[in-house]
């Protein structure tokens, strides 16, 4: 049983240090203990209008694709293969999305993408029928949506090719984004999109992956495919490396994370580091929401190194109060945008350290990709990654920020994630000593700091954890009685004489009380013996792990008893077997007389390799005889219980 109760305490600290793009620059003043930003009573920031939800970038080149359009890049040197995947008839795909705790959202419509090879930029897709599940397709419960309705409002170019990275500038295949009206509000929980997508020339559509430079690894999607009636991981490459789907889903939501989000004034300065250390290898993704009124503006950046006045600036993002913004990444000469006040705008940086990469991608638009180790400005940093910060560059600065995370994407992790609840009162308190620079790690910086204690669990019931060998793969399954805050499964394994590392994730249902079953197949193995468990994480970045269960792998040669292990044995021993084909089958011990004294299995079974337990405790020692018996096929072995 994964079951843990965890409490621990966040301490609100502050300082009144200036932390900015320029790291010379210090106006400490000692102001004493005082309250400098009070939020109104009873004050509660709503979600205006929105994109409440991007599953991530459609495009990763800006301008790199023909004619100075965007490309979504085929990347072949990561071994990726497929431009897309089917979703016209036949076919469907889905991918997920969560609403936080304490939200409410009304969908009013999301964007899809699709492309049909050969069209021009005139758009040939013709409609979208989608669903929406409460748990994953084909196990959870509809609720939205229908598998005919054609629900598309609009259609048109997209702006971006879909090419691969060896000929960018090809046509072949333009993607389209789709509007597709939905009309629903939803509670808090885990969610899947389901969707299908019909247009007038021969070949697809097709739907295109996430893509971010560097990383092949994009998400969880899956493919339904009608002639298997099968729900599948959509993978790609030769490592069969998981992909997402792009989407985006605009509304309006309930309050953001149960009341109060961060609000930084001008001189206010926020810091929220990683780890004790910065990293140094890893693929991560920052993301957060901003909120800025009319006529202010906002800032923050993002560290390599944070070390006070000697930090290292790896991102600098300026929303200046005329509705442009300014992104410096890799050079001083900034990339600007547009963002819109008054309502939750999605921030998210990608730093992936391995690659030496970084992209910068605002309400689903990717704006820069630069060489992480330039810089913000071009001034060389070392390769590593360690903080945010949120900072008042100007008098005239006034920004909302609610739910930060930080994401593992290497391993598939949540490190961080906070909504700011415990944000109860002001948000900035002078600190006694102004030197101290504020983080939301545990320091205090004066006796005005306040202490919240927030409950945390991992309360994942798991009843069943267990493996069944095949021809070509191990396939394990495991079952929960009971979820809440479950984010998934890392599933872990170890050879004989190796350490457990990390070969899959498995989304997991966030709340429920419904009994959810789990798969995952362990493909292309070798034959030995492996070990593996399920590292379950939940929202708050906790985790726990399961109880390790042993696979014995060798590839079915063919119809096979093994002997029973321990042999002789008391009371206990374990039988292997193996059969070729599916059959129904019988396992049975006997007497030297041809008495039957224990029936092990008789029921239909499919092709694979399968072990079951004897305990002989009820009878007297002596010899026995066991006889596997499946598709005309038969094999008997001794054994001997000794007492």
């Amino acid at each position: 049983m994964l079951k843990k109760f965890f409490t621990f305490f966040v301490l609100l600290t502050a300082s009144s240090i200036l932390f900015a793009q320029d790291a010379s620059v210090d106006n400490a003043t000692n102001v004493g203990g005082q309250v400098l930003v009070q939020y109104p009573t009873n004050w509660q920031f709503q979600y205006p209008q929105a994109v409440l939800f991007t599953s991530g970038p459609h495009y990763n080149v800006p301008n790199g694709g023909a004619g100075g359009a965007h490309l979504s890049s085929l990347q072949s040197s990561l071994g990726m293969t497929s431009f897309g995947w089917a979703h016209q008839s036949g076919f469907r795909v889905a991918d997920d999305f969560i609403i936080p705790a304490g939200q409410t959202w009304t969908i009013d419509n999301v964007e899809l993408y699709a492309y049909q090879t050969g069209s021009t930029t005139t758009s040939t897709i013709t409609g979208v029928n989608i669903r929406i599940w409460s748990g994953a397709p084909g196990t959870g419960t509809i609720v939205f949506g229908d598998t005919t309705t054609n629900r598309m409002a609009s259609t048109a170019f997209a702006n971006v090719y879909r090419a691969s990275e060896t000929t960018p500038t090809n046509t072949q295949r333009p993607l389209m984004r789709q509007v597709v009206n939905i009309g629903i509000t939803l509670p808090a929980g885990t969610y899947w999109l389901d969707w299908q997508t019909t247009g007038t020339l021969a070949s697809g559509p097709w739907v295109p992956p996430i893509v971010i430079t560097g990383n092949a690894t994009t998400g969880n999607a899956k493919q339904f495919n009608s002639s298997t009636g099968q729900w599948s991981d959509i993978t790609d490459g030769g490592s069969l490396t998981p992909q997402g789907l792009p989407f985006t889903i605009n509304g309006t939501a309930g309050t953001m994370s149960a009341g109060k989000s961060v609000k930084i004034v001008g001189n206010d300065d926020i810091v929220k580091t990683f780890a004790t250390s910065p990293y140094s290898s890893g693929n991560y993704r920052i993301r957060f929401y901003v909120y800025i009124p009319s006529g202010k503006a906002g800032y923050f950046n993002t560290l390599a190194v944070f070390a006070g006045n000697n930090s290292n600036w790896g991102l600098e993002v300026f929303f200046d109060a005329n509705g442009t913004g300014r992104c410096f990444g890799g050079s001083a000469t900034a990339t600007t945008f547009t963002w819109l006040p008054n309502r939750w705008n999605l921030v998210e940086h990608f730093v992936n350290l391995t690659t030496n990469q970084s992209q910068f991608v605002f309400n689903g638009n990717v704006i820069r990709t630069w060489q992480w180790t330039l810089g913000a400005n071009g001034v060389a940093i070392p390769n590593q990654l360690h903080a945010t910060n949120l900072y008042g560059a100007t008098a005239n600065d006034e920004m909302y920020v609610d739910d930060y995370s930080v994401f593992n994407l290497t391993t598939n992790q949540m490190i961080y994630q906070t909504g700011f609840e415990e944000y109860v009162v002001g948000q900035l308190i002078a600190c006694q000593a102004p030197t101290v620079w504020l983080t939301w790690s545990n320091q205090p910086c004066g006796p005005e700091d306040a202490e919240i204690s927030s409950t945390y669990y991992i309360p994942v019931e798991l009843t069943s954890f267990t493996a069944t060998v095949n021809p070509t793969n191990v396939e394990l399954n495991w079952t929960t009685a009971t979820e809440l805050n479950n984010y998934g499964f890392e599933i872990e394994r170890r050879t004989a004489d190796g350490e457990y590392y990390t070969i899959g994730f498995v989304k997991g249902n966030g709340t429920t009380t419904q009994v959810n079953r789990y798969s995952y197949i362990d493909k292309n193995l070798e034959p030995g013996k492996y070990f593996y468990r399920l590292k379950q994480l939940d929202y708050s970045g906790a985790y726990e792990y399961s109880n390790e269960i042993e696979v014995d792998f060798n590839l079915i040669t063919g119809f096979n008893l093994e002997q029973n292990y321990p042999n002789p044995f008391n009371p206990v021993t374990k039988i292997r077997f193996s059969i070729l084909e599916k059959s129904q089958v019988k396992l049975a011990v006997y007497n030297l007389i041809g008495e039957v004294v224990a029936t092990l299995v008789n029921k239909p079974m499919d092709m694979g390799t399968y072990e079951v337990e004897f305990d002989g405790s009820g009878l007297p020692s002596g010899m026995y005889i066991y006889k596997l018996e499946a598709g005309g096929n038969s094999i008997a072995k001794k054994m001997m219980i000794m007492k």
